[in-house]
């Protein structure tokens, strides 16, 4: 019998050896860049807010009301008639003040993997205070560094190369996450200091106390980041194993392939007219964008929120009618998503915390800091492990050399 104990708990340790290596290794090499992507993530919560910081502040009118979307849209296009595309219309709400207005595919950033120009709207009075292109203000860099490292600035394939390497990374942060949860995992009676930080320690205990109880309380939101960024560029790979719970369309989330159907002297309707359309489908929702037409056969684009929706700035409920004679074309209802629909359409606003409100995104943006945390405490606490190997081997020496 004790042959067989000595047996198991030797294979316990090697186990154990196999899986702290792992989780080592993990830090050492990527543990910089999930640090990074931790701390731009925290920025990204409140990206909008940050944008908006520098401009004036919203001046409420003595009405109260606000300019209408076909006067906003005329006022943009008039600005700027070279772009005389799609834009996109974002309202005022969750965290912007301003109208934003967004041409996805403008001329002068087309070698790069995602730079729309934008513009900013004041809702009450209609004026423009503020264009950019994308990559151009330190917010929309931040948030190109967390979301490709930047590299979309080189042109569309290396941008896709960086994006694609940035989900995976994802994955690896599970796993580390994973092998820190295993090696955490306290003996019977131990759960308590097991989750407990030793202040008054010394600073080898202090700096592994740090990075153990940062991490376990951490974990369970650390892997549902790593596998949210993961599914971003990935969800192909994730779709088979939901499907044998519950089915979900091929093209989930896709804008359906529809047209508007142009006729000699046909004239596109007014926005106000396409929104009354729209919301007849969606009556309690509440408006949130509106993409104009793109060409003859574009369509419009009504995305509306309705209530309890876990997507709060980009929901999901949209409507597509033709420009002209308001028809409707196709319509995407999340409260009609399966099972493994819903799973997916969760993903976004799970990474940027609004699934769970304002709440959610101050909890997301202190969690975001704490990759860099840890990174910093293992780094210590391995520099420490190498000193005192060092000191070990320089006594062992010393006393082989009988000195």
């Amino acid at each position: 019998m004790p042959r067989l104990v000595n047996k198991k708990s030797c294979w316990r340790q090697r186990l154990r050896r196999f899986w702290l290596a792992a989780h080592l290794y993990l830090g050492l090499t990527l543990g910089f860049f999930f640090a990074v992507l931790g701390v731009t993530g925290s920025i990204n919560v409140f990206m909008f807010e940050l944008e908006e910081l520098a401009l004036p502040a919203v001046q409420v009118a003595s009405q109260g009301s606000t300019v209408t979307l076909d006067d906003v849209v005329q006022r943009v296009t008039t600005a700027y008639p070279e772009k005389n595309g799609k834009w996109c219309f974002n309202l005022p709400g969750y965290g912007m003040d301003y109208i934003w207005a967004e041409y996805p595919k403008p001329v002068e950033t087309a070698d790069e993997l995602y730079a729309p120009f934008r513009v900013l709207i004041d809702p009450f009075s209609g004026k423009i205070t503020a264009e950019s292109y994308w990559g151009q203000t330190v917010w929309s860099l931040v948030f190109e560094l967390h979301a490709a490292l930047m590299l979309g600035k080189l042109g569309v394939n290396i941008g896709q190369i960086g994006y694609h390497g940035i989900c995976f990374l994802g994955l690896f942060l599970v796993l580390s996450a994973l092998t820190g949860l295993y090696l955490w995992w306290p003996r019977v009676g131990k759960l308590k200091s097991a989750l407990t930080l030793k202040w008054r320690s010394s600073p080898e205990r202090f700096y592994y106390d740090v990075h153990k109880t940062a991490g376990i309380y951490a974990a369970i939101f650390l892997l549902m980041l790593g596998f949210t960024g993961f599914s971003f560029a990935y969800a192909d790979y994730i779709k088979p194993l939901v499907r044998n719970f519950s089915s979900i369309r091929e093209k989930l989330l896709e804008d359906p392939d529809v047209k508007s159907t142009h006729t000699e002297n046909a004239q596109r309707l007014a926005i106000a007219k396409v929104v009354a359309l729209a919301t007849r489908v969606f009556p309690q929702a509440e408006l949130r964008s509106v993409d104009t037409p793109d060409g003859k056969a574009g369509v419009y684009t009504v995305s509306l929120r309705q209530p309890g929706e876990a997507n709060q700035r980009a929901p999901r409920s949209k409507v597509w009618l033709d420009q002209y004679s308001g028809q409707i074309l196709a319509v995407q209802d999340p409260n009609q998503f399966t099972a493994g629909e819903t799973f997916f359409n969760v993903l976004f606003p799970l990474h940027t915390g609004e699934a769970l409100g304002p709440v959610g995104r101050m909890l997301w943006c202190v969690l975001g800091l704490v990759p860099a945390v840890l990174f910093i405490t293992g780094i210590l606490r391995w520099l420490q492990k190498r000193k005192a190997k060092r000191l070990a081997k320089g006594r062992q020496v010393a006393v082989n050399n009988g000195l």
